[in-house]
């Protein structure tokens, strides 16, 4: 239980940081990049989130900072299932920095342990290579 990770993952996309950001922070639409879930909440400092699919929690947890369109910290409390649910929460930081004419995008996960580090290890290149690969074939929002 004292063991605790870091899930660190950088990819460069050739889009804009804002583009990237107006995809990372979109509310009330499905994220194909993420299995089609919805991110709910208003993203302002010390406001509550939910990413949901199908009327079910996936993740939830409280907005630590916003600096559009530069960096969004997060608490990151995983409710995908029973085991993941009672272990304790981390943090998900997104930074995105001009990089040509696109932008890094660095998606950093830090405090989860057990299953949910396991988890969150093994999915998050697949989700932002998603993330990537849907904003590059479509980069105009």
């Amino acid at each position: 239980m004292g063991n605790t990770s870091e899930t660190l993952y950088r990819t460069r996309i050739a889009c804009p940081s804002e583009r990237v950001w107006a995809e990372l922070t979109a509310t009330g639409v499905p994220r194909p990049w993420m299995w089609d879930s919805t991110l709910s909440g208003p993203l302002s400092e010390g406001s509550t989130y939910t990413m949901a699919y199908d009327g079910e929690d996936l993740i939830n947890g409280t907005v630590l900072a916003v600096e559009e369109p530069v960096r969004l910290a997060l608490t990151f409390n995983p409710q995908w299932n029973g085991t993941v649910a009672a272990e304790s929460p981390g943090v998900l930081e997104y930074t995105l920095e001009h990089a040509g004419e696109g932008c890094e995008l660095t998606v950093r996960i830090t405090g989860l342990y057990g299953a949910s580090a396991i988890s969150v290890d093994h999915d998050t290149p697949g989700i932002y290579a998603g993330l990537k690969a849907m904003l590059e074939s479509f980069p105009v929002a």
